[in-house]
């Protein structure tokens, strides 16, 4: 079976920063063809910064728009209550699974017993994945935290954003069968592809799923050296639209690419014009499957 492919979505405004539902569903509709599905209310969509009812109607405007590919719906929240509100809600609207980000507000007493209870509560809504982004919610897990998650019943799998190979790797060869891991950095696709992975949900998704779609078709032929060329300058792309830049560097970088996306929510700001033009050299090295 081909390795996924899903999108990260990010919420487009427009010049007034108002949700702009239009062009998330042109979004939609321009990237269908070259992906297996989409999250909705991701670290991508700069969830933390909509309300309830820009929520729902994101999930909606997708869910129409998504042509019955896999709709995933990110529900984690600080409190078991809020996730689970929100779990009801994208489930009742037709989503085929949940991610969950950590709580990680109170970090110290967040281990063993409360992410256990936090997940099985989530996991009897619908099923669940684990979303591991140490990056944002300072929230690091290891390989005994991830697995004594994967044993709850409905919890399907993980997006793992830690960027952390040997993490990865130690996951893969110890989880439980039909546990399901998506790697969460574009730059790391072939790694992961090479180690068991069953696909990806990553920013580069938004901007370059043909590129990644040929890093995958190469390795799953058996061309390794040209799997490996596809991949390295997703790499170099992945760094300035993640660690460098984050939001306002995918959001610059979608606009420059002609999809919808507009300015990042306050207090973020613009991606800087020497930012910029990297983010442009970067893709135009993508377009020429050359190293940026």
């Amino acid at each position: 079976m081909s390795a996924e492919i899903l999108a990260p979505l990010i919420t487009p405004r427009d010049t007034q920063g108002r949700l702009d539902l239009d062009g998330l569903a042109a979004n939609v509709h321009r990237l269908g063809p070259d992906l297996d599905g989409f999250l909705v209310l991701g670290s991508s969509g700069e969830y933390v910064y909509l309300d309830e009812d820009e929520r729902t109607a994101c999930v909606e405007t997708v869910m129409q728009a998504a042509g019955g590919r896999k709709v995933l719906v990110q529900v984690g929240a600080e409190t078991t209550r809020a996730s689970a509100e929100l779990a009801e809600t994208a489930m009742r609207l037709g989503a085929q699974g949940l991610l969950a980000v950590t709580p990680h507000y109170y970090t110290p007493q967040l281990r063993g017993p409360a992410l256990v209870q936090y997940y099985r509560t989530i996991s009897a809504i619908g099923p669940t994945y684990l979303y591991h982004i140490p990056s944002y919610t300072g929230m690091t897990l290891d390989v005994a935290d991830v697995l004594e998650i994967a044993q709850i019943p409905g919890v399907v799998g993980m997006k793992d954003s830690s960027g952390n190979l040997a993490l990865m790797a130690e996951i893969l060869a110890s989880r439980p069968a039909g546990f399901t891991y998506y790697v969460g950095s574009g730059g790391a696709l072939l790694a992961a592809v090479a180690h068991g992975a069953q696909g990806t949900i990553a920013a580069l998704a938004d901007l370059v799923p043909q590129r990644m779609r040929a890093v995958l078709e190469a390795f799953e032929a058996g061309r390794h050296a040209e799997a490996a060329a596809a991949q390295r300058p997703l790499a170099r792309l992945n760094a300035l639209v993640t660690r460098r830049y984050g939001i306002p560097g995918l959001k610059y970088a979608a606009g420059a690419l002609g999809f919808a996306a507009g300015e990042p929510v306050p207090p973020l700001v613009a991606v800087p014009q020497a930012g910029a033009q990297e983010i442009d050299r970067a893709l135009a090295a993508c377009e020429e499957g050359q190293l940026g």
